[in-house]
C-alpha cells in the first residue's frame, strides 16, 4: 500500500483552488471539476460530490475542526508574510517562532481548514546560524544531529 496525499473537502472549489494557489503557491496539477489534484500530493474535493460518494448527508461535515493542518514550508518567509498581510487571510495566529527556532504561521483556508506554513528548515538553520550559534548548539536546539546541521548550512 502507498500513501498518495491527503484530500480536503470543500464547499466552494474556485474559492479553494484561488486560495491554494494565489496564497500558498500551489499548482493545479488535474483539475477534473469537483476533484482537482495540486502539486505537493494535496487534493481537493467538492461537498457534494464526497456527499454522494459516502452516501452522507451534508450535515456530517464539520468545518473548523482545529484537529488537523496542512503543512507547507516557505524558502522566502518575510515575503509570504507581507504577501499575506496585503491579502483577506483569516489567521489562526500571528508569527510565531517555534522552541527549534522556526518561524510559523497558521492559517484558515476558505473552509477553515488550518494551513501551516513554516520557515524552510535550511533557511532557517542558516538565519540561526548567522545569529551566532554553533553547529553544536543549532544540533542542540533543533534536535538535529551535528550531521544533519551541517549538511543544512552548505
Amino acid at each position: 500500500m502507498k500513501f498518495k496525499g491527503p484530500m480536503l473537502v470543500v464547499k466552494d472549489m474556485d474559492k479553494a483552488k484561488k486560495f491554494y494557489t494565489d496564497v500558498i503557491g500551489v499548482r493545479v496539477i488535474a483539475d477534473l471539476g469537483e476533484n482537482v489534484t495540486l502539486t505537493g500530493g494535496l487534493a481537493l474535493q467538492t461537498e457534494s460530490s464526497w456527499s454522494t460518494f459516502t452516501s452522507c448527508d451534508t450535515d456530517f461535515f464539520r468545518y473548523h475542526g482545529n484537529d488537523a493542518e496542512m503543512y507547507f514550508e516557505e524558502e522566502d518567509f518575510d515575503g509570504f508574510l507581507e504577501k499575506i498581510s496585503a491579502l483577506d487571510v483569516d489567521r489562526v495566529s500571528e508569527e510565531l517562532e517555534m522552541p527549534w527556532g522556526q518561524r510559523v504561521v497558521r492559517l484558515y483556508d476558505p473552509d477553515k481548514h488550518i494551513v501551516e506554513i513554516g520557515e524552510d528548515l535550511k533557511v532557517m538553520m542558516k538565519r540561526l546560524h548567522a545569529k551566532g550559534l554553533t553547529v553544536e548548539q543549532l544540533s542542540e536546539k533543533t534536535y538535529l544531529s551535528i550531521k544533519m546541521v551541517e549538511r543544512m548550512l552548505k
